[in-house]
């Protein structure tokens, strides 16, 4: 009953969610390209490169979705051959092919629109820019866990020694100084 209700996702939607998932494989993809030549290769940042890097895997994506229509639109024709889907068809069945048809239709939408968005300037920069700053953070983050990890760690040579004055201290200051506090706060309960 409960997939009777549900409304199916519109290829629309579909094509803006791929969008999305495409945009942060490519983020992800530069970023670390921008770590591997700054750390590995010992390349400064270049823009110009990271930017080429980020219009390269959105076309590398487009046809990727361009290779997936092509094959899921051959198994929706397949499956309604006489002969029926070959042994390769991933178990669709004749039933599948409104399905498959409407993933063909998507696939072939968001490899033109991942095509477009590669040549949209605004749209590569902004992705190298994210992808750039995703990198230092995680390039900052390793370099500050390093250094913290190298700080020497010496023990306090009067620890021991200091322990009873510190235990001291906690209860006559610490511990008293709660207890006031307790009792004031008693009182203005009280009050109200």
């Amino acid at each position: 009953m409960a997939d009777a209700l549900r409304k199916p996702v519109s290829i629309e939607r579909s094509v803006d969610e791929g969008v999305l998932i495409a945009s942060a494989t490519v983020t992800m993809d530069v970023k670390n390209y921008i770590i591997v030549e700054a750390i590995r290769e010992g390349h400064p940042y270049d823009r110009a490169a990271v930017i080429s890097a980020v219009r390269r895997d959105l076309v590398a994506l487009a046809h990727e979705n361009q290779t997936s229509a092509q094959r899921v639109q051959q198994l929706a024709v397949d499956v309604q051959t006489p002969r029926g889907a070959p042994d390769d068809s991933e178990g669709y069945q004749v039933d599948d092919h409104p399905t498959l048809t409407k993933r063909g239709i998507i696939h072939v939408l968001l490899a033109a629109e991942l095509e477009r968005l590669s040549e949209d300037d605004t749209y590569v920069e902004e992705l190298a820019e994210r992808a750039r700053v995703q990198a230092w953070a995680d390039v900052g983050d390793a370099i500050e866990a390093r250094l913290i990890d190298s700080l020497p760690r010496a023990p306090d040579p009067f620890y021991e020694e200091d322990r009873d004055a510190r235990l001291r201290a906690l209860v006559n200051i610490n511990l008293r100084a709660l207890e006031k506090q307790a009792r004031r706060r008693g009182r203005h309960g009280q009050a109200t």
